[in-house]
């Protein structure tokens, strides 16, 4: 349910690095009003702290919490996999039809 959630919100922006994606959507997710079971669950597992610099800490409340940040964090690890490995797919197919047309 927590990985779909953020799945979407992954596609939504394509362009931007997953793992900076996977910080935004937890900041997000955690300072905005509760609307669904996402943000209760997020909410309960996980705590946001912010110092004078602007600079923001994600914690896990519980070894539940580190489980889903882990979870969460090695989704965003592999989507950036998924772009990398689509990006050279699509490099080699177009190297394919410059040969085919020579």
């Amino acid at each position: 349910m927590i990985l779909k959630e953020f799945s979407k919100y992954l596609h939504k922006n394509k362009e931007k690095n997953s793992v900076n994606l996977l910080n935004e959507w937890l900041i997000e997710r955690l300072t905005s009003p509760s609307l669904d079971k996402v943000d209760i669950i997020l909410k309960t597992e996980l705590y946001f702290a912010k110092n004078n610099n602007d600079k923001t800490l994600i914690i896990a409340k519980s070894e539940t919490g580190r489980n889903l940040l882990n979870a969460l964090y090695n989704f965003s690890l592999s989507f950036e996999q998924y772009k990398l490995a689509k990006f050279l797919h699509e490099q080699k197919s177009m190297n394919i039809k410059k040969d085919e047309k020579q």
